[in-house]
């Protein structure tokens, strides 16, 4: 994340909150998802609607921890 912007891994942690990396990590790993579905490659190992809607619930408040 620090690479993609510009900035040092320090300025990360420091300036970043929990919903940044949060974005961050879901944006990647849609993008390996579209990645390995254009190559024709098993997604098998990227999130399912499931975890993404309990980890959303979680982040709202509005599920279990």
């Amino acid at each position: 994340m620090a690479e993609k912007y510009g900035m040092l891994p320090t300025e990360i942690l420091s300036r970043g909150s929990t919903m940044d990396l949060f974005v961050f990590n879901t944006a990647t790993m849609a993008k390996v998802r579209a990645q390995k579905k254009q190559a024709g490659e098993s997604i098998a190992d990227t999130y399912s609607q499931e975890e993404i809607m309990d980890k959303w619930k979680r982040v709202k408040g509005d599920g279990k921890e």
